[in-house]
């Protein structure tokens, strides 16, 4: 840049105003920080960064163009920050003009699926009848995204012509006002709350103070009526959807049809807190068939940019309506089964085991010194096809010489499908009592075959006193390949073909990935992978209850995922959830054109394996 430019009035004015504007983004930073009473601290910025860079080795699409956002925000202000010190750093300029490029390429893409967005989001906002105030609401943020996106690329494109940096100055002004006004407090969610586990849902009370006489039980508030109810960070987390769309994008239920958009449930509680000095009940605008949609798989909660978490928001609200009362037949047949016995189907528990009976597997009871407990789980108790997946991992184990038993009619369901539905206080009933009778027996292992199972004991019994050594069953198989317990001989490998179906609590909730394949990878030739897998997985369509209930929809979540699997070509749909099975195989059974197998790994295992001689 030529000095006389430099040192011009207008340029000067320009650098001052762009500098301003920087400690603009950190004094509305640090005032969203105090207001929300959030910490920052170096030690998030390093983590994040840190899980960032993790993530750039996904390739997914979307959160490359948003990093690229990102990215290119902050290489605009440290390119107008160091605009008038070029002369001493010339290399410095030319290898930030470099690294400009790929941020334009991504900023470009970002800019056309910001484009297709708005124009779904108007379909979403159609099918679930958003009123006008919404909707001018919607378009406006979404405008405003597209405008920061548009600035930030003109930015970098401009910087490139020294003599336009009067305007490219002016430009970095208008682009960081609207960091200011719109995006502070979205990235102090990110910075907060991106590493809160998609399975830690907040505890509203415990029932043993209650039962303690610690609590008093009229005092608990189970679920919000009211905006002010809301926990602080749930708060943050809605006022933080800055209408990006992603999670919409990713849901399973609005693909279906389905009277839900994560996106537009967020956005409407938002503009409901807003209604000051008014305490809205949140249900004047969000409506029941809303929440009962969502299968809470979490793909909007691991696809949202800046951390909003939706579940926790749906769980709170989906409280209320237990509480008050607001279930069908379906949803009120299944807490009753679970009251009086302790399994969703309603049938007698003393059956429970009888899948068992004829495959010489001990109860927990009969041998209490085994070092493993198989936690069967309901479906694959009570279900006869699901059945064969018990069976078969029991095969594999007696196999592998492991010492497990079962606690057969002992067992009661781990209470996900109550918590899930929102009944809080049963789910804590039935987590008490297994706690209770998995203690007493001195369990310290357990092996489940369901990710529903294994999600709950592990990452939510620890809150009531139930500390165990959890392992999923993809796990054990895995390393009983790796370890020489199993193996199957290289010129014997089937020739079927093979596709895997992540379960969203197994690959999202607990990121088991690899365990599956390398499975399949011992016991097939060809195995083909869907477009949508791992933390990208689309739900079978049974989560969050759903499987006990239905919801109105156009098309079914299951035959979507379906059709993916089907374009495969593969023989064999592989699973590792039985109820992704169950699911799957009503779904084949109505595409009738379909000869495609549905088989858990357990049982592909089992049909397959040659024991090692050690």
């Amino acid at each position: 840049m030529a000095f006389a430019l430099s040192t011009s009035l207008p340029y000067l004015i320009a650098y001052l105003f762009s500098a301003a504007s920087v400690v603009g983004i950190l004094v509305a930073t640090l005032w969203w920080s105090k207001t929300t009473g959030t910490k920052l601290a170096l030690n998030r910025f390093l983590l994040l960064a840190k899980e960032e860079t993790k993530r750039l080795f996904s390739k997914d699409p979307v959160f490359l163009m948003h990093l690229s956002i990102a990215l290119g925000v902050g290489l605009t202000i440290l390119i107008a920050l160091l605009d008038p010190f070029w002369s001493y750093f010339p290399l410095l300029r030319i290898v930030l003009l470099i690294v400009s490029l790929p941020l334009i390429a991504g900023l470009l893409a970002a800019f056309v699926w910001r484009i297709q967005r708005f124009v779904q989001s108007k379909e979403a906002q159609k099918l679930l009848d958003t009123n006008r105030s919404f909707d001018r609401s919607s378009a406006y943020l979404q405008g405003v995204l597209i405008l920061a996106i548009l600035l930030t690329t003109t930015e970098l494109i401009i910087s490139w012509f020294s003599i336009l940096a009067v305007a490219d100055l002016v430009l970095n002004i208008f682009r960081n006002s609207l960091v200011v006004l719109y995006y502070a407090e979205p990235s102090l969610n990110l910075i907060q709350y991106f590493d809160r586990p998609l399975s830690m849902v907040r505890v509203p009370f415990k029932l043993s103070d209650v039962m303690e006489g610690k609590v008093d039980a009229s005092s608990i508030m189970v679920g919000v009526s009211k905006m002010s109810e809301f926990p602080e960070y749930e708060k943050l987390s809605y006022d933080s959807c800055v209408e990006i769309g992603a999670c919409e994008s990713a849901c399973p239920a609005t693909a279906a049809g389905r009277p839900l958009s994560p996106r537009i449930l967020v956005r409407k509680a938002s503009l409901m807190g807003k209604q000051k000095p008014r305490d809205p009940d949140p249900f004047e605008t969000i409506r029941e068939d809303e929440l009962w949609s969502c299968v809470t798989c979490g793909a909007c909660v691991e696809s949202c940019p800046v951390a909003v978490k939706h579940l926790d928001i749906i769980y709170d609200l989906r409280r209320n309506l237990v509480s008050t009362g607001k279930l069908d037949k379906d949803k009120s047949t299944l807490l009753q089964n679970l009251v009086q016995n302790q399994n969703p189907y309603g049938f007698n528990s003393s059956s429970r085991g009888d899948w068992a009976k004829d495959q010489g597997i001990d109860t927990i009871s009969s041998n209490p010194n085994a070092e493993y407990l198989y936690w069967v789980g309901c479906v694959a108790s009570f279900d006869q096809r699901a059945q064969n997946i018990a069976k078969s991992l029991a095969k594999i184990m007696k196999h592998a010489k492991l010492s497990f038993a079962i606690l057969g009619r002992e067992e009661m369901c781990n209470g996900d499908p109550a918590r899930r539905l929102g009944e809080e206080g049963r789910y804590q009933e039935l987590a008490y009592q297994n706690i209770e009778r998995l203690n007493g027996y001195k369990v310290r292992k357990i092996i489940t075959s369901c990710p529903h199972c294994f999600n709950t004991i592990k990452n939510e019994y620890p809150a009531f006193g139930g500390n165990y050594e959890v392992i999923y069953h993809t796990q054990l198989i895995s390393d009983m390949f790796k370890n020489g317990k199993l193996r199957i001989s290289e010129n014997k490998l089937n020739e079927i073909s093979v596709t895997l179906h992540d379960a969203c609590y197994a690959s999202r909730y607990n990121s088991i990935f690899d365990e599956p394949r390398s499975i399949l990878s011992a016991t097939r030739k060809d195995i083909r992978e869907m477009p949508r897998r791992k933390e990208k997985t689309f739900c079978c369509g049974a989560g969050g209850s759903n499987y006990w209930y239905k919801v109105p929809q156009q098309k079914t979540i299951t035959s979507i995922r379906t059709e993916e699997a089907l374009k495969t070509g593969a023989g064999t749909l592989a699973t590792e959830c039985p109820f992704c099975l169950s699911m799957f195989e009503d779904s084949m059974r109505v595409n009738t054109g379909s000869k495609m197998l549905v088989k858990d790994v357990a049982e592909i295992v089992s049909e397959e394996l040659q024991v090692a001689t050690y």
